[in-house]
């Protein structure tokens, strides 16, 4: 039987059912008060970089799982957003992302919920079976990766511009793969994904080795909260790029479920919001035009 563990990011501590295969990790317990709750894991343990999550925000659960947990299958989710394993979608080399609805808005990621969406050993195994790597399902943004990072993110520095000079001096290989996916409008959102052992090993030192020479060069005035855990996000799909075009590696896709209200706490956010998302659904051009008159 494999051993398989999904590490959610928890930033307090959580009564909410996590199953069978879910790890919940308390996400920069470094920085917690003495008498905040912490989960059985967190990320503070072992090597760890659990004092920067201000600006690498999950990664720091991804770091320290790399680092230090022992598993066959594995990944990184959110404690408002999991994946939808009832909806797997193959990745074809040549073929546009699938149209299906990038994510859906549930309440709380109860037993019930965890269930319908597939969050259970058996759905993840049955996976693994199959595929490598699951990646959340790509979302039509209406214009490019790059456009959007710079009108939404960018903060008087270059940042797209110095992820590409690295990419080019320490993995050329990876350089072409970074001009398409930056220069294209379907992005991958919200640091998630599944995998085996071996490709989150090789992922994660991709990323962390990247990262790790972006904060040497930018200068250190220049950098912006929650920065790193942004550029990931791109880096990933950077990353998903190469594995599609130049591999033959098994790969899919699922949309993601995202939770309005965990632990009690009602979610502000755009993307939790049920009335926006049947107005504007996430992947449509209505959902562009309004990403783009917010930006």
């Amino acid at each position: 039987m494999k051993d398989i563990k999904v590490f959610v990011s928890v930033f307090k501590d959580s009564a909410e059912n996590y199953g069978d295969s879910i790890f919940p990790v308390s996400a920069g317990a470094a920085l917690y008060e003495r008498n905040d709750k912490l989960l059985p894991l967190r990320d503070d343990v072992g090597e760890n970089i659990s004092s920067r999550n201000p600006q690498y925000c999950e990664l720091t659960v991804q770091y320290y799982a790399w680092k230090n947990e022992k598993f066959d299958f594995g990944g990184l989710m959110h404690q408002r957003r999991y994946f939808d394993l009832t909806r797997i979608y193959p990745i074809k080399r040549g073929k546009k992302p699938c149209r299906d609805r990038p994510y859906r808005i549930f309440d709380t990621p109860d037993e019930k919920t965890l269930k319908l969406i597939g969050a259970d050993r058996d759905s993840v195994s049955c996976i693994s079976d199959k595929f490598r790597i699951i990646a959340p399902l790509r979302e039509n943004i209406y214009q490019s990766i790059e456009s959007y990072y710079n009108k939404y993110d960018r903060r008087e520095f270059d940042d797209i511009g110095l992820l590409k000079r690295i990419i080019s001096e320490k993995y050329p290989s990876y350089s072409e793969s970074a001009e398409e996916y930056f220069s294209q409008k379907y992005s991958y959102f919200c640091n998630m994904f599944l995998s085996d052992r071996e490709m989150f090993d090789k992922y994660s030192e991709w990323l962390f080795g990247i990262l790790s020479e972006y904060e040497v060069i930018k200068p250190k005035e220049l950098f912006y909260p929650r920065e790193q855990g942004k550029l990931a996000e791109r880096l990933f799909g950077v990353y998903m790029t190469y594995i599609i075009n130049n591999t033959d590696i098994p790969c899919a896709e699922a949309p993601r479920a995202h939770f309005a209200c965990v632990n009690g706490a009602t979610a502000k956010n755009f993307s939790f919001n049920r009335k926006m998302y049947l107005l504007f659904p996430p992947g449509s051009i209505r959902r562009g035009i309004i990403r783009k008159i917010k930006l």
